[in-house]
């Protein structure tokens, strides 16, 4: 496994959006204690962000820029981290791919927190879930499932999940052990960019959503999340129900194609997970009673 600490220290680092909801937080402070330079910029002000920037307090090191964005805090840095909704054609995206003199001419990397893990620890196994609809739950699920079924190896949940920053996990990994990610288009964009793809890929459902973001395109909506199955190679899967079938073929992934039909069957707090009754896979969880998803 990469020595991360070593990876990280001494590191030129611009993080792009430090936010409330606890990822740009988590990622932040990690950077920090690995020993980063860090510069962490915001358009919300310092008052907005109160409590991310108490919770920093410790690491008097960082220099923040908030309420605003500064061009020159992109200028010349060893590596950009943009949050999830950073359009890629950000003008602050723009000035730090420019020629940058300290890495020899070449552009400034500019990373997402779940595709630079991806990049950083390529002996975990990943299994990426996107989707319109249905992702939150099959990530929830896959994660229950393997983490209470599996021996020997530990798994992890990342991804957008509230709360919970991706490249931290990096601290507790080994090799062999995997991390489930339930993945929107945002975090598919730094996929994208890596040419990387999962091992494991789910695409649960497609349909319009984030079109004001996206100009009403649905062309570029879907270009973002089919990075979860565009790079994949062979020996790689890609999981889709029938309905998906419309939009993806076998020719557009090098992996294989595995379409499945699966019901979730809720009896109180059990849950059962499967193709038929006599197939099912369960998980304890506290759920209503009664509730059937097809």
């Amino acid at each position: 496994m990469l020595d991360y600490r070593q990876f990280f220290k001494g590191k030129r680092i611009t993080v792009m959006g430090l936010g409330l909801l606890g990822r740009g937080l988590g990622y932040t402070k990690f950077l920090a204690e690995c020993g980063a330079d860090l510069i962490v910029t915001d358009l919300k002000t310092k008052e907005q962000l109160a409590t991310s920037v108490k919770a920093l307090s410790k690491f008097p090191k960082i220099k923040f820029v908030l309420g605003k964005h500064r061009l020159e805090d992109f200028k010349d840095r060893d590596m950009v981290i943009k949050s999830a909704g950073v359009p890629l054609d950000s003008v602050y995206v723009a000035e730090a791919k420019k020629n940058n003199p300290r890495l020899g001419g070449a552009s400034t990397p500019v990373e997402m927190d779940v595709s630079l893990f991806a990049k950083l620890a390529k002996e975990v196994m990943i299994i990426g879930v996107t989707g319109t609809r249905g992702k939150s739950m099959t990530t929830a699920l896959i994660y229950e499932i393997l983490s209470k079924n599996l021996k020997g190896k530990k798994v992890y949940i990342g991804g957008n999940v509230r709360g919970v920053a991706t490249l931290p996990i990096l601290k507790k990994v080994k090799a062999g052990d995997i991390l489930v990610c339930e993945l929107d288009s945002w975090q598919l964009q730094g996929f994208g960019e890596a040419k990387i793809s999962p091992y494991i890929s789910v695409f649960t459902s497609f349909m319009p959503d984030h079109m004001n973001y996206y100009g009403g395109s649905m062309k570029k909506y879907f270009n973002d999340k089919a990075n979860i199955f565009k790079y994949q190679k062979k020996g790689d899967i890609l999981i889709i129900r029938p309905g998906m079938k419309k939009f993806i073929s076998k020719k557009d992934t090098k992996g294989k194609l595995v379409v499945v039909i699966l019901r979730v069957f809720l009896v109180g707090s059990l849950l059962c997970l499967g193709s038929t009754r006599e197939r099912i896979w369960l998980v304890r969880l506290r759920l209503p009673n009664g509730l059937i998803f097809q």
